[in-house]
């Protein structure tokens, strides 16, 4: 035999072993394992409330209008993720909330926000908004408002992006697309990331299935544990009345029970007269015509010294008789 057929059938042996382990574990140590696997129900459950949090937990930055460039410029710097090109559920959602406290006085004024990702903010951006403008790479966006801003309005964009280092740019637009505004102007820029949301979102997933196997095997184990005590707390009584109708129905019943007399025992003397016809003839003591009367029931050995009244048609009655010191059966009464 190689040895990976001995380990092999090691590895069934303790299998095996584990089992009739199992089968044997006592009353207190299935407590112990019943209050571990609750345990674990409410350990994962934490856990998974943890990572949902951790995943939905925002990295905000912020950013300020800036006279020279007429525009507000953040370097939000490297987004971690899942490192897979293009448009996916893989993707960081960036939120952006953008107040226009002083817009340009001109009609008809946009705000467009561009996310490119590039590593040095400061150098000239300039071919990457114009490529982001095309809309043609998931690396370079643009997004801009649908009607012209009003003073002190909030407006949001929402942007999905793959993880690097991004840059984002903030401009007011007049009506040709072009960027416009004066050193005087401003606005201001409110931003969140959410870089955790898919790797919280997995890993509470993950604990929250584990939550729901270890609720499972505590559900198995308090059905073993509730099925044992309500046995142990079964009265000798009922014990006893089990045992009885296991014996019954393993013998089967001993047949239909017997027909009663058709009718009154025919007359055989001569008729008596009117005046004595109430009077009965006391028939002879030992007189071989009269039969004997059977008793109505007897009392049937059970196990352990109890005792069945068997009715005289074969039935039982249910209630446990004792047998006294004097030879009297008594109804036996719980302690």
């Amino acid at each position: 035999m190689s040895d990976e057929e001995l380990d092999a059938a090691g590895a069934l042996s303790v299998d095996e072993d584990q089992d009739e382990l199992l089968e044997e574990l006592s009353l207190e140590e299935r407590k112990e394992r019943l209050k571990k696997a609750r345990w674990n129900v409410f350990m994962y459950l934490g856990v998974a409330a943890i990572l949902f949090g951790f995943a939905l937990f925002p990295m905000p930055f912020s950013a300020d209008y800036d006279g020279f460039t007429q525009s507000a410029e953040k370097d939000i710097g490297l987004v971690w993720g899942v490192p897979v090109d293009g448009e996916d559920i893989f993707d960081v959602p960036v939120r952006l909330t953008v107040t226009a406290t002083k817009p340009p006085s001109q009609s008809n004024v946009h705000i467009g926000v561009y996310m490119i990702e590039q590593e040095d903010c400061a150098s000239n951006l300039g071919t990457y908004t114009t490529e982001a403008r095309e809309g043609n790479s998931h690396a370079y966006q643009y997004q801009e408002t649908k009607q012209s801003v009003q003073v002190d309005g909030e407006y949001e964009f929402e942007f999905a992006i793959d993880p690097g280092h991004y840059c984002v740019i903030v401009e007011y637009m007049d009506s040709e697309g072009n960027k416009t505004g004066l050193s005087s102007d401003s606005l201001s820029v409110s931003g969140k990331l959410y870089p955790n949301q898919f790797f919280g979102g997995f890993l509470g997933l993950i604990c929250l299935s584990l939550s729901a196997f270890a609720f499972i095997g505590a559900q198995k184990h308090g059905g073993v544990l509730r099925s044992i005590l309500e046995g142990e707390n079964e009265t000798t009584e009922s014990k006893v009345l089990s045992e009885v109708n296991k014996s019954r129905i393993a013998s089967g019943p001993s047949g239909p029970p017997g027909s009663g007399p058709s009718g009154p025992p025919p007359s055989t003397g001569p008729t008596a007269a009117p005046e004595t016809a109430a009077a009965p003839a006391e028939e002879a003591p030992g007189s071989p015509d009269v039969a004997e009367e059977e008793p109505a029931y007897t009392f049937e050995a059970a196990e352990n010294g109890y005792f069945y009244k068997k009715m005289a048609d074969g039935s039982y009655d249910q209630t446990v008789f004792v047998q006294g010191a004097d030879g009297e059966y008594t109804p036996y009464q719980p302690e």
